[in-house]
């Protein structure tokens, strides 16, 4: 009786390599616009974040009927009741975002607002988020 002999199956030493190789070079090229849609997802998100945070300290001071303030340093800002006092909420932003404000931002409890523009950064891109009078929330 004769044996059969099969095929052997399988992938070569050198047919991995070129693969893998292939698969870096993709992947090298693929790294910054992924790296940037990142960044730019993170702004995004800092600034739909923070324009909630804006309306939720608007509608606690209006039924309330009290003062707030939302204090902003470079990397976050807290949401504190003025009187009697007390921390609300305190947001960190994610890590590569900065945040600058013209000023702190007030709500009162009679429903008006001190008008304020906050710029978040983060690689070269920007996002502005401005607090009117009236309370309305803008994003650009």
């Amino acid at each position: 009786m004769k044996a059969r002999s099969h095929p052997a199956r399988g992938f070569t030493l050198l047919e991995l390599l070129v693969v893998v190789t292939f698969l870096g070079i993709l992947a090298a090229i693929a790294a910054p616009p992924v790296s940037g849609f990142l960044r730019s997802s993170r702004l995004s998100g800092a600034a739909t974040t923070l324009a909630s945070d804006l309306y939720y300290t608007r509608s606690l001071a209006n039924m309330q009927r009290k003062n707030y303030t939302i204090q902003f340093a470079d990397t976050g800002y807290v949401v504190r009741r003025v009187s009697p006092a007390a921390t609300i909420r305190t947001r960190v932003l994610p890590r590569g975002v900065t945040i600058a404000a013209t000023d702190t931002a007030n709500f009162y409890g009679w429903g008006l607002t001190d008008a304020v523009s906050m710029t978040l950064s983060a690689g070269g891109q920007s996002r502005v988020v401005r607090l009117t009078t009236s309370g309305s929330v803008a994003r650009d």
